[in-house]
């Protein structure tokens, strides 16, 4: 069962306070979507069978009713795998296929190796969304492809999108749920957020994880500010 929604936003209140910041880890790009599941591009080795079973009972344990809930619920993970990192983060060495599975389940079929070298923002939304039975862009994957989804709102409220757009590359971008506000800054719930360690997933990588961030809505499009700018609350279709 999920915890109180109030309890929750107070916690994120706490954990954001020390200091977890998203932005300056955010600085891959979304890559063109056909070379996302390449093995030369972006390879790491594949998934355990015993993961792979794992993973898929994870996901099964999952809510069903708000799509909030669902990535409360997948914030708390503390479950670890083979490798003995936690099924709710990037792996470093083989793909964690839980994520993987998010893939798999929104509509993406080619993803028998590395699915979490993808950029996997956009894909674990989509997953909390089509969970509780609600409709996903055409190209779910894409973080942008949430600008033309739903329904933008200039007063966003828990569990509404917040669509991120790159300054300086058309391809970057981020996707998050919206917590609360403080100042110039979003927290925002979401996966592949914060993380320090380096991947083998290639320059730009980092270990990242579901959880609270909070990321500069930066409106002016600063470089100095941070590498994304907000692009626009949605309200969920």
């Amino acid at each position: 069962m999920g915890i109180n929604r109030r309890n929750f936003l107070t916690g994120a209140l706490v954990f954001s306070a020390t200091g977890t910041r998203a932005d300056d880890r955010l600085t891959y790009v979304e890559y063109p979507f056909v070379d996302y599941f390449s093995i030369k591009k972006r390879g790491l080795a594949q998934s355990t069978s015993p993961d792979i079973a794992a993973a898929m009972r994870i996901a099964s344990s999952m809510p069903t009713d708000d799509h909030f809930t669902v990535m409360e619920r997948l914030s708390q993970i503390t479950e670890t795998g083979s490798t003995g990192e936690v099924f709710n983060s990037r792996w470093r060495k083989i793909a964690n296929p839980l994520i993987v599975l998010f893939f798999h389940q929104i509509g993406y079929k080619e993803t028998q190796l590395p699915g979490d070298c993808t950029p996997w923002c956009a894909a674990t939304v989509a997953w909390c969304l089509k969970q509780t039975g609600m409709s996903i862009p055409s190209n779910p994957a894409s973080s942008q492809s949430y600008l033309q989804y739903g329904k933008q709102v200039d007063d966003p409220r828990p569990g509404d999108l917040c669509v991120f757009s790159g300054v300086n590359d058309t391809f970057a971008g981020h996707l998050g749920l919206y917590v609360s506000r403080v100042g110039d800054k979003i927290r925002v719930l979401g996966g592949n957020q914060t993380g320090a360690s380096a991947t083998n997933c290639g320059p730009g990588y980092r270990q990242s994880k579901i959880c609270i961030a909070e990321i500069p809505i930066n409106k002016d499009r600063s470089p100095s500010v941070g590498v994304h700018y907000l692009s626009a609350y949605v309200h969920p279709a």
